[in-house]
Formats: structure tokens, sequence, C-alpha cells
């Protein structure tokens, strides 16, 4: 058995966009671990159970449910790996199609992907007809030249 207090916050997903979020102090959802109301007594988790009840009926989020921390350095820090994920975001990302590491990538990365990915049917290769050199404005890394953006 543990030797320190249990210590509970209340996560859940915001039905909108889908974001991992936390019951913060002013019973509003933050997606901030840091602001998340902790709850240390069975009152408490009861009060937290009741408003994710309520929060989720009402259309706000999506499953809430308990979830253990532990208090370090003033931080609330989640016990399970899994919730440790879901505050900090997903731990490998190289291997997922598309993904783009936000504020790496530049718009122009995002817009040649998406135009790639609609050229090509499930197992095929894009078709000539459609076969498209990028823009040089558009390749990350190179300068627009201002000859060629007033030909485009």
């Amino acid at each position: 058995m543990s030797k320190t207090a249990e210590i509970s916050v209340l996560t859940a997903n915001r039905l909108g966009d889908g974001i991992v979020v936390f019951l913060d102090f002013e019973g509003a959802w933050s997606e901030n671990i840091a602001e998340a109301l902790a709850a240390r007594s069975p009152d408490e988790v009861r009060q937290l159970q009741d408003r994710g009840a309520h929060d989720a009926a009402h259309n706000l989020v999506v499953e809430p449910y308990l979830m253990e921390v532990r208090e370090a350095g003033g931080s609330l820090i989640p016990i399970r790996y899994r919730e440790r994920v879901r505050v900090s975001g997903p731990t490998i990302l190289d291997d997922v199609p598309g993904y783009v590491e936000p504020g790496v990538a530049t718009g122009a990365v995002v817009r040649q992907a998406h135009h790639d990915v609609g050229n090509r049917g499930p197992h095929t290769e894009p078709r000539p007809e459609t076969r498209t050199q990028p823009r040089p404005e558009l390749v990350e890394g190179r300068a627009a030249d201002s000859t060629h953006a007033q030909a485009a």
C-alpha cells in the first residue's frame, strides 16, 4: 500500500474537437493539467464524478473519468502511462502517415501532401496527366523567386 495520499483529477475529451481536458478550479474544462482540480477525499471524488456526468449529459465532454495523479515539485503527474501520454501527447509519431509536427512544417508542405493524397487511389500511383511539379515558392526551404511568383 502506498504511503502517499491518493489524488484524483477528472479528465475527458472535449466533444467539439476531441482534445484531452481536465476539470479545473472554476468548473470549466482546461487543456492544462496544472489547472486541474485535485480531489483528495471520497466526498471530493464524488463531486468530480457528478460534475463529469452532468457535463457529459450536456454534451460538453465525452466519457469523463477519474485519473490518479501524484504531486511532484508542485505539479500533478499522472501515475499510469496511458494518462501520461494523454497529458503529453503521442510518444511516437514518425510512423503516422501524414503527421507533421506543429510549428515545424509550413502550410506549403501540408498543401503539397494534401495534393499528393488527392491524386492517388488506395493502391495506385498518381495518374500521369495529374502529376505536377511543386511550385518553388511552396517548397519548404526555398525562397520565393520574385520573377517566378509574378509569372504564376
